[in-house]
Parts: C-alpha cells; sequence; structure tokens
C-alpha cells in the first residue's frame, strides 16, 4: 500500500487502502478537491494487490505523472501526481502508519461460512463497499449477493451501515437496516455472510479484575480431608462372597437334621403298626 501527500497546501496523508479510490469534486469522492479545474469523478486510484494505478477518468484537464500526462499509471514511491492544480507525493506506508492504521481503523471479522476468520478493514474518513462485483472494497463471490449490496463507513464512533438496495437485505444484530449505525461488538449479516464489528483498539472494552469481596450469601465450602486407612466397605449378604459362613458345628447339624427327622417318621409308622 501507497499513501499521497498534498504538496500544495496543507493536508494530512491520506492512505490508499480500498480497492478504488476515486478523486474528485462530488461529495461522494473518497477524495473531494475543490478547484475548479477538477470534474465531478476526476480519476481513481485502483488498488490490486497493494500495487496503486492511477486511471484517469476522460477528465478535460487531465492527470499527469512525473510531468507527463496519462490514461493509466502504475505509481511508485517518489512519483509526484497532478489532478488539475493539486499536486500531490507518492511516499510508501512506515511501520508507524501501519500500526497507526491498524489502532485507528474497524474491522469486520467473518464469523460464518469460507470466510470464517478472515479480517476486513474499514478504515477512518472512507466508505467500504461490500458485494459480488470485482470492483468493491470487499468482494464475496456469492451467488444471492447483489453486485454492490452494502456500504460500511465510520461516522465518529460508530460504524454507518447503509443497504444498496440489495435483493436479500442488509441486517445489523439480525435486525433489516437500511441506513443505521452499528456499534462495536455488533454483528453485520449480509445475505448468509456474518461478520462480528470490532471498533478501533482504545482501551475501553478491556476486561478489568475487580479485587471486591464477596457477596454475602457466599459461603466457604470446606473441602473433605482423605484419610490414608483402607475403607471398610458395608454390603448386604447377598452373595456368597459377601454373607457370614456358618462355623463347623453348625454346618455338622444343618447335615444330620435330615436323618433324624426320617428315622422319627419310621419309628412313628412301625408303633402305629404294633398297636393296630
Amino acid at each position: 500500500m501507497l499513501k499521497i501527500k498534498r504538496q500544495d497546501k496543507p493536508h494530512p496523508p491520506v492512505l490508499i487502502v480500498e480497492k478504488l479510490y476515486s478523486i474528485g469534486t462530488a461529495a461522494d469522492n473518497n477524495l473531494v478537491l475543490k478547484e475548479p479545474d477538477i470534474d465531478s469523478v476526476h480519476a481513481r486510484l485502483v488498488n490490486t494487490n497493494g500495487q496503486i494505478t492511477l486511471k484517469d477518468n476522460t477528465s478535460s484537464s487531465g492527470c499527469f505523472v512525473n510531468g507527463q500526462r496519462i490514461t493509466q499509471k502504475l505509481l511508485q514511491p517518489g512519483d509526484f501526481i497532478k489532478i488539475g492544480c493539486a499536486e500531490f507525493e507518492v511516499l510508501p506506508l512506515t511501520q508507524t502508519d501501519r500500526q497507526a492504521q491498524a489502532d485507528d481503523c474497524w474491522h469486520l471479522v467473518a464469523d460464518s461460512s469460507w470466510l470464517a476468520g478472515q479480517s476486513f478493514i474499514i478504515a477512518k474518513d472512507s466508505r467500504c463497499i461490500i458485494g459480488r462485483s470485482s470492483e468493491c472494497d470487499i468482494t464475496i463471490a456469492g451467488t444471492h449477493l447483489s453486485r454492490r449490496h452494502t456500504e460500511v463507513s465510520v461516522v465518529g464512533s460508530s460504524l454507518r451501515v447503509r443497504d444498496l438496495g440489495s435483493a436479500n437485505g442488509t441486517f445489523v444484530n439480525e435486525r433489516p437496516v437500511k441506513d443505521d449505525l452499528a456499534h462495536n461488538g455488533d454483528q453485520l449479516r449480509v445475505d448468509v455472510y456474518s461478520f462480528r464489528i470490532v471498533g478501533p483498539d482504545d482501551g475501553a472494552d478491556k476486561t478489568q479484575i475487580r479485587n471486591s469481596p464477596l457477596p454475602e450469601f457466599t459461603k466457604t465450602v470446606e473441602r473433605k480431608t482423605t484419610s490414608a486407612e483402607p475403607k471398610r466397605w458395608k454390603t448386604r449378604p447377598t452373595s456368597p462372597g459377601n454373607r457370614m459362613e456358618p462355623t463347623y458345628r453348625e454346618s455338622r447339624g444343618i447335615r444330620l437334621w435330615p436323618w433324624v427327622a426320617l428315622c422319627a417318621a419310621a419309628l412313628s409308622i412301625l408303633l402305629f403298626l404294633l398297636l393296630r
């Protein structure tokens, strides 16, 4: 990525992070220039995998790179651009620029479908178009996604979400929206593709550990200590291994009693026959 810095008047550098960056006098351009010799949409900067190309939009006064009029030109650090009477220098992004961009930008973090885990930057003072067209800033090859589905832009401490007349709608926290504000932590859904909205890292949402006392109803539960002695299990006498076995004398008596009963019965029958 590159940045352009105006040379003919004080102006903060402009970072080119969108895929398509329009320049002109119209209010809906990414970079609005009010000079009289500049057309409504004078030129476009096209970002292709980090390489920036300046394309003239058949303007009346033309676009110039290093003093030569161009139709389109791949820009390099150190180039000088003249659009009408506005002059710019092309500069590389420094590590400070990258860190400031990361800290000052909003992000859409995909959390569904094949996009899950991908993060898309929404730079400050810029508009990001989501859709199926290759000219969109976030291009999603979804069958039911409109060519230009949704526009998101940073407005103060919020993110503006504007549906662009899509067929299947735009939703914030599953609520259909036409033109509304979203905030850090909200969920944005376009058709079936959903994103978690992450605001700039300003430290306001960091979790703080509080050393507050326990509430009155909280009771301290003491853990029972484990004894080193072997446990003695109490079992019911339901199996031969668990019931108490009789002694030798008890077992001998148990084995003799059927014979005693048999002899008593025979003696009773004999006495009955003799007395008869």
